[in-house]
């Protein structure tokens, strides 16, 4: 006679009858022939337990990755080119890579005040990332990265540098 099953009969009397539960239980819910699914930990949600809003803005941001795999960054003319393909991929989901080409598209086109635009735009999507309920969109603050001002002028300086050579 195993523990589990002892307890049980000690617990529950004539009622003890049956299998013995495997370990992925806990020992009350066993002792008292009650059914639950193994709990996880506080906070964890699985597919099925997403709320709608979280379900669909996560369906959005993984369809916005998927398009912008689909860009070739490599070239800046290629950049230049994808500019009005970024801003309605921000539109849909306002993803941290698109902020990063979009910004370097930018400074490539020598559209500088755009630039600084889209990095103000950046630094208000990673305030509003860090107030959300939910952590799979706090996580996005880690990725996106915070764009002053001074960096634009930098990266300006860089493109004249660049063209002057």
């Amino acid at each position: 006679m195993s523990l589990r099953q002892w307890l049980r009969e000690r617990v529950l009397g004539d009622d003890a009858t049956g299998n013995d539960r495997p370990p992925g239980v806990s020992l009350v819910n066993t002792l008292l022939n009650r059914d639950g699914s193994s709990g996880h930990a506080l906070g964890d949600l699985y597919g099925t337990e997403l709320p709608d809003d979280l379900a669909e803005l996560l369906q959005r941001r993984a369809e916005v990755a998927a398009e912008l795999l689909r860009i070739d960054v490599t070239d800046p003319r290629s950049r230049i080119g994808s500019i009005p393909r970024l801003r309605e991929l921000l539109r849909r989901y306002p993803h941290p890579l698109v902020y990063q080409m979009l910004i370097h598209a930018y400074v490539d086109a020598e559209r500088f005040d755009e630039a600084r635009g889209v990095a103000f735009a950046a630094r208000e999507r990673r305030a509003e990332c860090a107030r959300s309920p939910y952590p799979e969109v706090r996580g996005e603050v880690a990725s996106l990265r915070e764009w002053g001002p001074a960096e634009i002028e930098e990266l300006k300086a860089e493109h004249r540098a660049r063209e002057g050579s």
